[in-house]
């Protein structure tokens, strides 16, 4: 089975790997078996991170049931932890950078050049809440990212034919440090353990296809209202210094990915912590959109360019564009391609999610299909409960894109009706009789598809599989 190894870093990182799972979970083709993400981000306590732990574990619980030898595509990319942890564990946690360094035991000599190196205010700098748009402090602390544990889990399940792909931003401080030194550490021989003993399979991740996404500026935050150091006033200046650096980069990576946006948004200044909690943007989803474009088995030959002894020839570039430079996103802002990716899953999706809020358990009397199956105490069984927390989760996500200055909006979340939530001039939905309408049509559809299930299929299997099949059949775009 393919695997890709996804490492999030930073908070961007974390949003990124948020979208994908969103994307997953309508069933958005995916070229490999399996996602296996890793984050790097040394504010463990940030709340984008705690929600979307939350939501991969939920995704993970579904997963369980979505594989249902039939049409199913809802979940059906595995999402697999290291471990059974998501978070790469620093082994240090010394919070003030000075005592990372040691400064108190230099001799009064190097006591005075760290002193000329950094200033103050960086030398105290409280590392719980991250680096505060510090690279230089990240690229000292986060050298020894490779002794963790999940490190060497990873080094020990990598497999021939498993890749790898790297998201990061490059105008705040974790992203932008961790980034080229991980990248480094992948392509570095015989790492070794803390043990002394080489990491196995490292050949085989030296060799490996990889890609990674770089996030310029696409958000902007107020002034600080704590000690924090953030000032997105640098981020112009802080992208443009590392995108120097990145010309390093060439060669080193199969394709390389590049996305911003300047009609950004402001955000509340919180340097870290519970109160980080960031709305979710389109920029997030499509930097989601480059990891399934590099391991989509038809860009193969764009993507990747090797020769004869495996090393790489020449990267890719890409870069995401849309048709029109609007401030409200719909499916016909999109080009084709990503349009006929996104709309059919992520329609379907949304008339299942809306159909579990709106319909079931309200209308039983013309749903033959739930009788002494999905009915009673059904909603109560724990894996279906993570199934619509995700749902619900996946509507607060809509939600949030819907409040960013450049909005994506396909959708209208407001409306009780069955079809005439996808906005624009997109036909979904072909009528093939005039009997029912708006939910009696999708109760209708239910009724005639649960004829059609694999009777072997356990309860929670025939219901993810029942509302795939009906959810396919009701919605169908055609270009």
């Amino acid at each position: 089975m393919s695997k890709l190894y996804v490492f999030g870093i930073g908070g961007t990182g974390v949003r990124v790997l948020k979208s994908l799972t969103m994307l997953l979970a309508a069933g958005v083709e995916c070229g490999v078996d399996t996602i296996v993400p890793i984050i790097i981000d040394r504010d463990m306590s940030n709340k984008d991170l705690s929600r979307t732990i939350l939501l991969i574990e939920d995704y993970i619980d579904v997963n369980r049931i979505a594989d249902t030898k039939g049409k199913n595509k809802f979940f059906k990319t595995k999402i697999e932890l290291l471990n059974n942890e998501l978070c790469l564990q620093l082994k240090d946690n010394t919070q003030k950078f000075s005592d990372f360094i040691g400064k108190s035991t230099m001799s009064p000599e190097n006591q005075a050049l760290v002193e000329m190196l950094f200033s103050n205010e960086t030398l105290e700098l409280d590392m719980t809440a991250g680096f505060q748009g510090n690279p230089n402090i990240g690229s000292v602390v986060l050298n020894q990212f490779d002794d963790s544990d999940i490190f060497k889990a990873f080094a020990t399940n990598f497999s021939k034919g498993d890749k790898i792909f790297i998201i990061s931003s490059i105008f705040g401080g974790t992203g932008a440090s961790g980034f080229p030194l991980l990248r480094k550490i992948l392509h570095t021989p015989n790492v070794k353990g803390s043990d002394g003993q080489d990491l196995p399979n490292w050949g085989l991740v030296n060799d490996a296809l990889i890609g990674a996404i770089s996030v310029l500026p696409y958000f902007m935050v107020g002034s600080a209202t704590d000690n924090s150091l953030v000032n997105s006033d640098t981020f112009i200046d802080k992208s443009k210094a590392a995108l120097s650096y990145y010309k390093t980069e060439d060669k080193k990576l199969d394709t390389f990915y590049y996305i911003a946006d300047k009609r950004t948004t402001t955000y509340d200044h919180h340097k870290g912590g519970d109160e980080q909690k960031n709305d979710a943007h389109f920029v997030e989803l499509a930097s989601a959109l480059a990891i399934l474009d590099f391991v989509n088995p038809d860009k193969e030959k764009s993507n990747i360019h090797r020769n004869a002894e495996k090393k790489i020839n020449y990267t890719t570039y890409k870069e995401f564009g849309m048709n029109a430079d609007v401030a409200e996103i719909n499916f016909n802002d999109l080009v084709d391609e990503t349009k006929k990716l996104l709309i059919n899953p992520l329609s379907r999706f949304m008339l299942f999610r809306n159909y579990m809020t709106m319909v079931f358990d309200k209308e039983s009397k013309y749903q033959p299909y739930a009788r002494k199956r999905f009915n009673n105490d059904f909603r109560k069984n724990e894996t279906i409960k993570k199934l619509e927390a995700v749902q619900a989760q996946f509507y607060n996500w809509l939600q949030e894109m819907e409040k960013q200055n450049r909005r994506f909006s396909p959708f209208n979340l407001t409306t009780l009706s069955a079809f005439d939530f996808v906005k624009g001039d997109v036909s979904i939905n072909e009528s093939k009789d005039f009997m029912y309408k708006n939910w009696a049509k999708v109760d209708n559809e239910l009724n005639s598809q649960i004829g059609k299930m694999d009777k072997a299929l356990k309860n929670e299997q025939c219901f993810i599989e029942l509302f795939y099949s009906t959810t396919e059949e009701l919605i169908n775009y055609k270009n």
